[in-house]
């Protein structure tokens, strides 16, 4: 869903929609039935963002063990929405007395509602094959994603100068070794073929074999890709899911399996 030069994925715009719903209901409750209402969304919505951060990371613990500050990256995403839900309910002993809860708990059903069935009502990304092209690889080979169709595909598109495209190649790099089954590319969008070279020795990275040049940044035009970087899922010749922004290793793992078996 866009709204002016912003995207969000349909589950993103419905939670935004349904804050919305929730502050507004809590705003009327305040000044016609009790104070309480005041102060109760906020706490409700922190309580529900920690618990839902928390259960993702229970989910993964293994992942996290290793690297257990990587609790706190919540930009790349991963959480869990059951626990959220579960979150809110409890939220409603913060209430005093039963009648508040009872009108507490109408508030959350209300809110429920407004982003099951905006979640529903919104639509998804359109399901694009990928794209008849040609590019050229770093070694200065042509490349054809032609060649790709009827495989599990995973398209990265980034450029050196992004930050948030350097945090996360090394994971990416190590994915794509630990998932022989799945072919991960890196289109380099808009960069000369020595920018990239030079990117690769200081970082010490050994991918130029799965780096292809998109110099006129083709295919962010194609998806209409609004930043970089953004990551996208093929199965079988047609876009299964995309991620903007930086993604993490447990978030990159579950869009994987995602794809589903061959």
């Amino acid at each position: 869903m866009a709204v002016g030069p912003f995207f969000f994925a349909p589950m993103v715009a419905a939670l935004i929609a349904s804050v919305i719903v929730l502050l507004v209901l809590c705003a009327v409750l305040t000044r016609r039935v009790s104070p309480q209402f005041d102060r109760w969304p906020w706490l409700l919505m922190l309580l529900a963002l920690v618990c839902a951060r928390v259960g993702f990371v229970i989910r993964h613990w293994d992942s996290f063990l290793t690297e257990p500050w990587r609790i706190f990256y919540v930009w790349q995403g991963g959480v869990d929405i059951w626990w959220a839900g579960a979150a809110a309910v409890v939220s409603l002993i913060l209430l005093s007395g039963w009648r508040m809860r009872a009108i507490g708990a109408g508030v959350l059903i209300v809110v429920a509602a407004t982003m099951a069935g905006l979640a529903h009502w919104i639509p998804g990304p359109q399901v694009q094959p990928m794209p008849v092209m040609t590019m050229q690889g770093l070694d200065g080979q042509s490349r054809q994603t032609a060649s790709l169709a009827g495989k599990k595909v995973v398209v990265n598109l980034w450029a050196s100068w992004c930050a948030p495209c350097r945090r996360e190649m090394p994971m990416l790099v190590e994915a794509a070794k630990q998932n022989p089954d799945v072919q991960f590319l890196f289109i380099n969008q808009g960069e000369p073929e020595p920018t990239i070279r030079r990117y690769l020795e200081q970082e010490g990275l050994d991918m130029a074999d799965m780096i292809w040049l998109d110099p006129d940044s083709a295919l962010s035009g194609q998806f209409k890709i609004r930043g970089l970087p953004t990551t996208l899922f093929f199965n079988r010749n047609a876009l299964h899911d995309t991620q903007v922004g930086e993604i993490s290793k447990e978030v990159l793992q579950e869009k994987v399996r995602g794809l589903g078996a061959d």
